[in-house]
C-alpha cells in the first residue's frame, strides 16, 4: 500500500470515528429524553461538531439508510478500517484504542446485517443495546 492510499484510508477512519461517536450519542441521547431535534442543533453549533455528525444525523432521525442512495455502503467501505489495522500489525503495534472502538462498532454493525447500509446505520448497535430508536418525532 503506497502513500497516497494509506492516507487515503487513515483519513476515512477518522470519518469512521465520527460516525461511530454519532451512533453513540444519539441513543444515548434519546435513552436520557433530550429532544433529539435540539441535540443536533446543539452539537452541529457546538464544539461537538463534525462532519460525520453533520452528515448523518439528519438521515438518522428520518430513518435514511439506503445506500447507494443517502451514502456509500458499509460493507464496501470497510477496506480502509482493514488496511489500517493490518498497518498496525505490520508495524507491530497494537490497535489504537479510539479507532479500536470503531472497529468494534463497525464489525458489529456489519454483523447485524447491515452491509448495505450507509455508515451511519451504525447507529442501529447502539439503538439495539440501549433499546431506543433515534428517529424525528411528529
Amino acid at each position: 500500500v503506497g502513500n497516497g492510499q494509506l492516507s487515503k484510508s487513515m483519513n476515512n477512519c477518522l470519518y469512521n470515528i465520527g460516525c461511530a461517536a454519532m451512533a453513540e450519542m444519539l441513543p444515548l441521547a434519546e435513552r436520557a429524553g433530550v429532544p433529539l431535534d435540539s441535540f443536533c442543533e446543539v452539537v452541529s453549533n457546538g464544539t461537538g461538531q463534525s462532519y460525520a455528525f453533520n452528515q448523518w444525523a439528519p438521515h438518522v432521525l428520518r430513518r435514511e439508510f439506503e445506500a447507494p442512495k443517502y451514502g456509500y455502503p458499509m460493507g464496501v467501505a470497510f477496506k480502509d478500517v482493514q488496511t489500517v489495522a493490518s498497518l498496525a500489525e505490520e508495524q507491530k503495534l497494537p490497535q489504537p484504542p479510539v479507532f479500536s472502538a470503531m472497529k468494534s462498532t463497525y464489525e458489529k454493525a456489519l454483523s447485524m446485517g447491515l452491509q448495505d447500509e450507509h455508515k451511519g446505520a451504525m447507529v442501529k448497535v447502539f439503538e439495539e443495546q440501549f433499546g431506543v430508536e433515534c428517529k424525528t418525532k411528529p
